[in-house]
């Protein structure tokens, strides 16, 4: 049920600070869905990995909060790591 949850927690913890920091950065920027806003970038700055994983999935729900997951590991040339991610979800 939580399965997509899950695979993006495990792609978030897998990144080091510094990768975590530039993901977080990247979020803000990457392009979206028509309906969905960006998390403002003042509350993605004091996410760890668990809480920015919630936000994730509030915003933009399991399905779609994957898929914009993988797409901002692309962006960061992670593309092991976002082919993982929509494998597992």
């Amino acid at each position: 049920m939580c399965r997509k949850r899950d695979a993006i927690l495990d792609a978030l913890e897998s990144l080091t600070a510094d990768e975590l920091k530039k993901f977080k950065l990247k979020l803000g920027a990457a392009p979206l869905r028509r309906g969905f806003r960006h998390i403002p970038r003042g509350e993605l700055e004091k996410l760890d990995a668990v809480d920015l994983t919630d936000r994730l999935v509030a915003f933009y729900r399991e399905d779609y909060g994957a898929e914009v997951t993988a797409a901002v590991l692309r962006g960061m040339g992670m593309q092991e790591a976002a082919a993982r991610l929509l494998g597992a979800a």
